[in-house]
């Protein structure tokens, strides 16, 4: 029985010996033509046949071929895939893809950070270019900077100065009393977006800042618009008027990288009201140095005794309006650092935004400090965190509206008043408290002096915001990943207003 068994046996190794003659191990390493670097996530296949696996953070691959001549196919998006005959005697091998046509528009992120090609997709999409936000910026609000960059996005901008809120609309107004706005999410997490005090009338208000103008486009590594219903289905009620995909920079793998950004843009008051230069304090044709009207006499230079109580020209003043607007300048200083290797990538930036608005005093300073680190812990297990602070703080902020704001109160000023003279706006009173000069005014209980309203009162927000997330992600399998989220977005505001004792509220 004993020789019977071994003679059985004997077949059975020789049959394990022949499967296994009939395969082959072959490693390579798989790089981008565009950078050199390695490419992860890359599918190696052999041709014809029911055999696979993907390339790890290295590049790197092993596979098992059929004995003999066998077609190796590699392919990853955004790339043209490459196939390989690999002879028999060849067990290693080198690859370097070549990115495709039209990459930067073939590939974009959609909802919940995951990317896709723009081919498969059954819904439109849109992709802005990062260099678009940075070039000719808007500091105010990223959201500013996508004026004219998408298709049929209506975006108003705010009213209220530099930092003010701004609104974009996508797929035209589908609610009466609630919010219009797209939905807005920095790396697959919804951004809060509330807007901290709103124009809610065109008597008078004061239009305060929101959540988008804390995004940093020096921050920013590619921005998707979707605007289909089904396209933003993932992010359910809340995303009724579309997304604004945005996602951030982070370290890249075997390279270190500093950037460094710096630009200065100016602004000025493009068009202004047209003012009539023929009449000047008065009403019927008569002068009057008391009155806010501007139906008087006909300005010829005669002398009168203006509001200050001094003799003066009558002459007509075609820059008072103009001259109280000044030019805003902004200035913007971004300093990224990336680094990283097959395990970890780190990504540090700092950037200064300050801004003075083009009516005077009202100035913005902004710092934000970003940091984020990406770790691949295993094969199949990797981590993604971010911290970004903000703060931010806005000086002597401008009312907005018909009431006792300083553009109201600049158009309404005589057109026979010199700047000079408006710009004396306060006089010491017999106990030496400053006190506004008796500016005269088209409605006395509205209107003040505009100069009295930039330099006597104030509306000033500090404001401090840390936003941060945190992801893990676990491979199940080659098709099939377990993601988790945890994000915080904690905004503070503390806001104040000063007025001098006179001034018209």
């Amino acid at each position: 029985m004993r020789k019977l068994h071994k003679l059985f046996l004997i077949p059975l190794l020789l049959i394990c010996v022949a499967v296994q003659a009939q395969t082959r191990n072959v490693k390579g390493k798989v790089v981008s033509a565009k950078d050199n670097l390695p490419v992860s996530g890359a599918t190696v296949s052999v041709k014809g046949k029911s055999i696979g696996t993907t390339t790890g953070n290295d590049g790197a691959f092993s596979i098992n071929v059929p004995a003999g001549s066998a077609t190796i196919v590699i392919s990853y998006i955004g790339f043209t895939s490459f196939e390989k005959l690999v002879d028999a005697g060849i067990s290693e091998i080198s690859v370097t893809l070549v990115p495709s046509a039209g990459e930067l528009g073939e590939v974009v992120v959609t909802a919940l950070g995951i990317s896709r090609q723009t081919k498969t997709l059954v819904y439109a999409t849109q992709t802005v270019k990062t260099g678009e936000l940075t070039e000719a910026r808007d500091a105010n609000n990223v959201i500013n900077s996508l004026q004219g960059k998408v298709a049929n996005a209506v975006i108003n901008q705010g009213s209220g100065g530099p930092g003010s809120g701004a609104k974009i609309v996508l797929r035209g107004n589908r609610s009466i009393q609630g919010s219009n706005n797209a939905l807005i999410v920095v790396d697959g997490v919804p951004f809060s977006n509330n807007t901290n005090g709103a124009a809610g009338s065109d008597f008078g208000s004061v239009q305060g800042s929101d959540g988008a103008s804390s995004i940093n486009p020096d921050d920013i590594e590619s921005v998707t618009v979707l605007r289909g219903a089904s396209a933003a289905a993932l992010y359910g009620s809340q995303a009724g008027n579309g997304v604004i995909v945005i996602t951030t920079k982070k370290g890249k793998k075997d390279r270190m990288a500093v950037t460094l950004n710096s630009g200065v843009a100016v602004e000025s008051a493009f068009s202004l009201p047209f003012f009539q230069n023929q009449y000047g304090q008065g009403n019927g044709g008569v002068l009057d140095g008391t009155s806010g009207e501007s139906w008087g006499a006909k300005m010829t230079g005669q002398s009168y005794t203006n509001f200050l109580g001094e003799s003066s020209s009558y002459s007509a003043q075609p820059d008072n309006v103009k001259d109280f607007f000044r030019d805003g300048v902004s200035f913007n200083n971004s300093l990224g650092i990336s680094s990283g290797n097959d395990k970890m990538q780190t990504y540090l930036s700092y950037t200064n935004n300050s801004i003075q608005g083009i009516i005077q005093r009202n100035d913005l300073m902004r710092h934000t400090i970003n940091y984020r680190i990406t770790n691949q812990i295993s094969k199949r297990f990797s981590t993604d965190a971010k911290i970004t602070y903000i703060n931010q703080t806005i000086k002597n902020r401008p009312r907005t509206g018909e009431e006792n704001s300083p553009v109201s109160d600049i158009y309404n000023m005589a057109r026979n008043i010199p700047t000079a003279d408006a710009s004396r706006y306060d006089v010491l009173n017999n106990i030496g408290i400053p006190t506004p000069t008796p500016f005269p005014s088209t409605l006395s209980s509205i209107y003040q002096n505009a100069y009295w309203m930039i330099n006597r009162t104030a509306i000033n927000e500090d404001r401090d915001r840390i936003v941060g997330f945190l992801s893990a992600k676990y491979k199940i399998t080659d098709w099939l990943s377990l993601t988790g989220r945890a994000n915080l977005d904690r905004t503070f505001d503390r806001g104040e207003e000063q007025y001098s004792q006179g001034t018209i509220l």
